[in-house]
């Protein structure tokens, strides 16, 4: 065999295989280098539980406030007051005022006596068969009238006009002072000295600001109460005048009333009987009140009578009215 031609074949082979590879596109490949691979396993943080629920805290039990001791007051009795001004003067009932001076006669009020005023805590008791309505019943209230007393404090007063078929108990007004000096707003509840309106009638209301009551001052009146009286309840009994005087003083500063109360009918006795007298001026405003109770009773057919002496806190006294009720 000759050996010329095999080695000649060999280095022509070898020469393909060398341009082969020149012309390939994978002789310029860039060189790969291999991350090291860390040593263990990793966990996944996911965070707090989505089901976790937080624990309210326990709330601070508020310390409840110390309660005052209500105080008793003391009132000397001054010439033409009565026992129902003098409630209020001071923002409580005549019932209230009573209960505290048991020994005193309302009727027979002396000058110089001294009475017992006791806190005002009197809460009104609704009537479970007569529930209040959350908006009163509908009452024309006039603009108040109100006139300085000579110790520096206020009598305000007005009235409650019905044009119902029905009659009305419980009204109550609220009395509001605005100071133009201060430009304060002082308010004060006002209260009738009668319990029922009668269908068509009116009942004064009045209130009394304690010194240092405003001088340039505003006066509003607002109806806060007034409940209807069932019918068939018999809260009150019918009530007739007799024998009615009224005599007013020249000067128009006071006027003294008198007369007899008497129940119409036959029916239930009465434990309680009153009566007020209502001073008015000349132009029709109330400038005075004054009213009569007897916790006596009163039998149908028997008659009880009455005195009473109004003033008046402003403009003299041109007329006066006398409105009563009895309860049994």
């Amino acid at each position: 065999m000759d050996i010329k031609p095999m080695r000649a074949l060999t280095a022509l082979t070898a020469a393909v295989f060398f341009l082969l590879g020149a012309c390939s596109p994978t002789a310029h490949l860039a060189t790969v280098t291999t991350r090291p691979t860390r040593v263990g396993t990793l966990i996944p943080y996911t965070g707090p539980s989505a089901t976790s629920t937080a624990t309210p805290g326990v709330p601070d039990t508020p310390t409840p406030l110390p309660t005052a001791t209500p105080t008793p007051r003391s009132h000397t009795v001054r010439d033409g007051e009565d026992m129902w001004g003098i409630s209020l003067r001071y923002g409580i009932t005549l019932d209230d005022l009573l209960k505290a001076n048991p020994g005193v006669d309302p009727r027979f009020l002396s000058v110089g006596k001294v009475l017992v005023i006791p806190a005002a805590q009197y809460t009104p008791t609704p009537d479970p068969n007569n529930p209040p309505q959350p908006t009163p019943v509908t009452l024309a209230l006039r603009e108040p009238d109100c006139f300085p007393s000579s110790d520096g404090g206020l009598w305000c007063f007005t009235r409650a006009d019905s044009r119902l078929d029905y009659a009305v108990e419980g009204v109550a007004a609220n009395f509001r002072l605005f100071d133009r000096d201060s430009g304060q707003i002082v308010s004060l509840s006002a209260f009738p000295p009668l319990d029922q309106l009668t269908p068509g009638g009116f009942l004064p209301l009045a209130a009394y600001f304690t010194p240092p009551a405003p001088v340039n001052f505003d006066a509003t009146a607002e109806l806060v109460s007034a409940l209807p009286v069932p019918a068939d309840k018999g809260r009150y009994l019918p009530v007739k005048q007799s024998g009615l005087t009224i005599e007013i003083a020249a000067d128009g500063r006071i006027a003294s009333v008198s007369g007899n109360l008497s129940l119409e009918g036959e029916g239930a006795p009465a434990s309680q009987v009153r009566a007020a007298a209502v001073a008015f001026d000349a132009a029709g405003n109330i400038v005075g009140l004054r009213r009569f109770d007897s916790s006596a009773g009163l039998a149908p057919g028997g008659s009880l009578p009455f005195e009473m002496i109004v003033y008046t806190a402003g403009p003299k006294i041109a007329s006066v009215t006398v409105l009563a009720e009895a309860v049994p």
